[in-house]
């Protein structure tokens, strides 16, 4: 398995891994036949639960993760919008593949024009429905792609991916050559992955997005890489962080503006622009040491953002904001991103939107006490309760169960006004 450390450079972030195809990868430590950890459910209820998580070894990993996959873009330059697939292996370029078709569902759930809440269009609700039934079969589509990376072309993996999504159906592999051992393994994969893609892109019952489902997509994305479904190098993390990302940012965009998704956390207090917070990390170094001139001032030059926002993440980010948020000055409606433009140099931006990632995401509780945990992501800690069970019994009034009556509907000299449980009536305080 791969182990993600936060050192300084990146050639030591992972250790290596058997690049071999047709053989399913072993996804973490081996705790026999305990499934307890699947599928992945919540250990995060309370401050004793988020002092485990705070020192935990999942957070640790998460964070150098995607401190690793910042720094995988220092130097890389322009991104080649003509070749999207370009360092992509089959398996990410399923997901690239699939990400394409999800963006698509908008315009095949068009929102509900009745509606008529300030925040929050309820057929964004149907759109979460199909992720829900075919998540499974995309991440199946992705793992089948890792196995079968010898006989599969990228662009083949990216077109089965699309499909995966578009249809819920995905292209048949033989698995006749995996051992029991794999299949097994291939499946716990599914399972796991399938939890953290479902948690990527939004609440369908608060219909809200913040900055916990963006980090549910890292913790989705740190689970691919970690089980070897995608391959451990700089290469291709500069890859996911400006392709696949850049592609998740597009679905998410449609999802916020069409279904107008109200941002999580107080109206995006934990985000930058209202939503987001790591695609001005990554496209922050992605302008380290660029040969175009940048600074952390070009923002403020609109035809900087115009012909540049599809090159550059970071100025993507910005030119979307503004296309938002018209009529008023940026230092109003963006005084934090404002006040960045003023530093002098993008590492050190880059490095004060780690912190700011740190800090005021996988540091604040009302953030993270949505992840969930499996065998890949791991909580090493017990919770500190267990998670809400639906009732097995409905209020019955009626033979045969339990009754629930109300005590003022209680004829005098019943048998159920001799039952000792009634609470008394509840009284007003002014009525004593």
């Amino acid at each position: 398995p791969i182990t993600i450390k936060p050192t300084t450079e990146m050639a030591d972030t992972t250790t290596s891994t058997s690049t071999t195809t047709n053989t399913v990868p072993n996804n973490s430590k081996d705790n026999g036949d305990d499934n307890n950890n699947l599928p992945p459910k919540r250990f995060i209820y309370g401050p004793a639960d988020m002092a485990n998580f705070q020192l935990s070894p999942a957070r640790r990993d998460l964070l150098a993760f995607a401190s690793a996959m910042g720094r995988s873009c220092i130097g890389s330059g322009a991104f080649d919008t003509n070749h999207p697939l370009k360092n992509l292996t089959p398996a990410m370029a399923s997901l690239y593949g699939s990400l394409k078709a999800m963006a698509g569902w908008i315009r095949e759930i068009p929102p509900d024009t009745n509606a008529r809440a300030r925040f929050g269009n309820p057929a964004f609700r149907k759109w979460h429905e199909r992720l829900m039934e075919r998540s499974s079969v995309i991440v199946g589509a992705i793992v089948d792609a890792h196995i079968s990376a010898a006989s599969m072309t990228v662009q083949e993996a990216s077109e089965a991916g699309f499909m995966a999504a578009q249809n819920g159906v995905a292209k048949l592999h033989d698995h006749s050559a995996l051992s029991e051992t794999e299949r097994v393994k291939r499946d716990e994969i599914i399972v796991e992955c399938t939890a953290y893609l479902q948690s990527s892109f939004g609440h369908p019952v608060r219909l809200d997005y913040g900055t916990g489902h963006e980090s549910s997509f890292l913790i989705f994305i740190y689970a691919l890489f970690k089980s070897a479904c995608f391959h451990p190098n700089p290469q291709s993390l500069r890859a996911v962080a400006l392709s696949i990302f850049s592609q998740y940012l597009m679905v998410c965009r449609g999802l916020q503006n069409d279904y107008m998704l109200e941002p999580a956390g107080s109206h995006g207090v934990w985000g930058l622009d209202d939503y987001h917070c790591l695609p001005f990390y990554f496209g922050a170094c992605q302008l380290v040491d660029n040969v175009d001139g940048f600074t952390p001032r070009s923002i403020h030059r609109n035809s900087t953002l115009e012909d540049y926002h599809e090159a550059y993440m970071y100025f993507g980010c910005i030119r979307y904001i503004k296309s938002l948020k018209k009529g008023a000055p940026f230092q109003e409606t963006s005084p934090m991103l404002n006040d960045i433009s003023m530093i002098e140099s993008w590492s050190k931006v880059s490095s004060g939107l780690l912190r700011l990632y740190e800090g005021e995401v996988l540091g604040k509780l009302p953030v993270v006490q949505h992840f969930v945990f499996g065998k890949i992501f791991e909580a090493n800690w017990s919770p500190s309760k267990a998670p809400p069970t639906a009732p097995k019994q409905n209020f019955i009034n009626g033979p045969g169960g339990d009754e629930c009556v109300a005590p003022w509907a209680i004829a005098p000299g019943s048998d159920a006004s001799n039952k000792s449980q009634l609470p008394g009536p509840t009284r007003a305080p002014w009525a004593k």
